[in-house]
């Protein structure tokens, strides 16, 4: 019965890892950290900032906010998996950090981006994890805009 329980298991999470293959980041995309921004930058440009708290990610201009950016410096990927590795510099206001990023596909339209510097941050308790508890601290969901007919942030 335990052997059987173990194969169970081993081939849901071979399926599971099988399906998320088959998910793929689309690197040319405006991605956003709340779903609202999309329609607010399409209508607004840069003033949605202004209006809305979010982040904002291009793989050519890396992560974008108020008072925070990080530049990505190179973006690695594997045959065969869809995640990709990122090296980036990261600046707040009095602060600048290298961090190690993992961005992998959460959804149709959704990255999840695992941050290294903010994951050991939460572990150490300075930074709180997902409210609903599903991610654990150090990650982000990003949703990607469709509807714009360009990205107008440069």
């Amino acid at each position: 019965m335990r052997t059987m329980l173990i194969a169970a298991g081993l081939m849901l999470t071979v399926s599971a890892a099988l399906a998320q293959e088959d998910l793929v980041i689309d690197q040319t995309k405006l991605y956003v950290t709340d779903p609202a921004a999309c329609e607010a930058v399409e209508k607004q440009g840069v003033d949605a900032f202004m209006d809305l708290d979010f982040l904002s990610l291009t793989f050519e201009d890396g992560i974008q906010g108020m008072e925070f950016h990080c530049n990505f410096y190179d973006i690695k990927s594997r045959p065969y998996t869809p995640v990709l590795f990122v090296d980036a510099v990261c600046e707040l206001p009095g602060e600048l950090y290298a961090d190690t990023i993992a961005i992998a596909p959460d959804g149709e339209d959704t990255i999840r981006l695992v941050s290294s510097a903010d994951t050991a941050l939460g572990l150490v308790g300075q930074i709180e994890p997902d409210p609903e508890g599903f991610y654990p601290a150090g990650t982000t969901i990003y949703h990607r805009c469709d509807n714009l007919s360009e990205i107008p942030f440069d």
